[in-house]
């Protein structure tokens, strides 16, 4: 029997801890070039989970340039379907996109959870943002929904890709 499992996917297979870096760093750099986003960007420094883990893996993949003109915002899926529904609330829209203007958003495809454990699997650490309303309203709506972050951000690409026709 192989190691225990730290992660399992949506179509129940279980994942080790080797598998899953493997299947994270994947999804990552599936991200980078789907959405075009520019390999080479600053990120901002904080103490944020988030933004320890995208430090980790643009040093890892050799995309850090300090100079450059593009920011990769350390943003997950969590970020992006809070904001989506808080813009609803507040009747604002706010560009969440996956790369807009001169920032790109590299995991915008990752969850919390997911980017939780990648980042305790390789001894990353950092605190937690800061939880909206819409955020916790949607960590309860996941408990009994499982995946609903991930449907509103695929909803979410689905009307920017009609908007740009």
């Amino acid at each position: 029997m192989g190691k225990s499992a730290v992660y399992i996917l949506p179509n129940g297979k279980p994942l080790n801890s080797k598998d899953f870096n493997r299947y994270f760093e994947k999804k990552v750099l599936y991200s980078i070039r789907k959405f075009s986003m520019p390999r080479e960007s600053k990120i901002k420094k904080s103490d944020h989970i988030n933004d320890q883990v995208l430090i980790y893996l643009f040093e890892k993949f050799g995309f850090i340039k300090k100079n450059s003109r593009f920011i990769a915002l350390s943003d997950s899926a969590d970020d992006v379907s809070s904001g989506v529904v808080d813009s609803w609330f507040k009747d604002k829209e706010q560009d969440l996109s996956p790369v807009s203007k001169n920032k790109s958003r590299p995991l915008f495809l990752m969850t919390d959870q997911e980017i939780s454990i990648y980042a305790s699997l390789k001894g990353i650490k950092g605190t937690n943002k800061k939880k909206t309303m819409a955020r916790e309203m949607l960590d309860k709506m996941e408990k009994s929904h499982p995946e609903v972050k991930r449907a509103i951000v695929q909803s979410y690409l689905q009307i920017l890709e009609i908007r740009k026709h």
